[in-house]
């Protein structure tokens, strides 16, 4: 797990020329890059994806390992920005 999120951290940053700031371990991401949103995707694809990713990550917050859990509430912090975002705005 921690392999991928260094890849997906790594390639977007390659993409990416002057990405926003988030914090912690995604410095200088977006938090639709670090969820992994694009433009193509409509809203319920990107529900969808959003409901994955919590259900993936909220399992996670709850481990003993400290930076596991750390990584688990940052992305936690990205997918409830994203749900804010695209999910509960008023069309």
């Amino acid at each position: 797990m921690l392999k991928k999120l260094f890849r997906r951290i790594t390639r977007y940053r390659e993409q990416q020329n002057h990405p926003a700031q988030v914090g912690g371990i995604f410095e200088r991401m977006s938090p639709e890059g670090v969820c992994g949103i694009n433009p193509s995707m409509d809203r319920e694809e990107i529900r969808g994806h959003l409901a994955r990713l919590y259900k993936r990550y909220n399992s996670a917050a709850g481990s003993l390992d400290p930076e596991l859990r750390h990584e688990a509430e940052m992305m936690l912090d990205c997918i409830v920005r994203c749900r804010e975002k695209y999910i509960e705005k008023v069309f």
